[in-house]
């Protein structure tokens, strides 16, 4: 049974294996350091209060959420230590990521907050994203935040799938990517309609 709860500083260790294992295939050791230090370390180290956990019947991450709602912190800290460190070990990215960050702080002025989901293969169609989502959701609604946007691939058809199907909807794409954004009030929406129905 999949237990979703805040995280704790003694899930880093599993956010960074879950980070590795669901990410782009890891071509040597640099790479694996730029990807934690872009899609994991920060959130961790940053703002843990707005990570969620799946955690398997051990009590081990097997998925998470990480939110960004402090833009101004995420964009310093990222240009002061991420981008630094990342830049040693992946210029390629380093640029990518440089162009994102543009991207997404124009996104973050309408919406709030941006995240990143991840859950291991095994866990995956069980309802473990969906969960995820409902819990970040509803704490970004009590912050008083409107909104979240994440990017992902245009050819991971099963995530955009998954996104669409929550309430997700493409507010900017480029060569390879879509950024997709959803209002908490739209979740909201969906929710009433759905208890409606039923």
């Amino acid at each position: 049974m999949i237990t979703v709860r805040k995280y704790r500083e003694a899930d880093k260790e599993n956010l960074q294996k879950i980070c590795i294992a669901t990410g782009p295939g890891i071509k040597n050791e640099r790479h694996r350091l730029s990807q934690l230090a872009l899609y994991c370390d920060y959130f961790a180290d940053c703002e843990p209060e707005n990570i969620f956990i799946a955690a398997d019947e051990a009590d081990n991450a097997v998925g998470y959420i990480l939110c960004c709602t402090n833009f101004a912190g995420f964009k310093t800290a990222m240009k002061k230590h991420y981008f630094k460190f990342t830049c040693r070990y992946d210029i390629v990215k380093w640029l990518m990521c440089r162009a994102e960050l543009i991207m997404d702080e124009k996104l973050f002025k309408d919406y709030g907050a941006f995240l990143h989901i991840d859950i291991l293969d095994g866990y995956q169609r069980a309802g473990v994203g969906t969960r995820l989502m409902d819990a970040l959701l509803a704490l970004l609604l009590e912050k008083g935040i409107k909104g979240v946007t994440l990017g992902v691939g245009s050819d991971n058809v099963k995530g955009v799938s998954f996104y669409k199907k929550y309430g997700f909807h493409v507010v900017k794409q480029g060569p390879g990517f879509y950024k997709l954004g959803i209002f908490t009030t739209e979740r909201q929406q969906t929710d009433r309609e759905k208890q409606h129905e039923t």
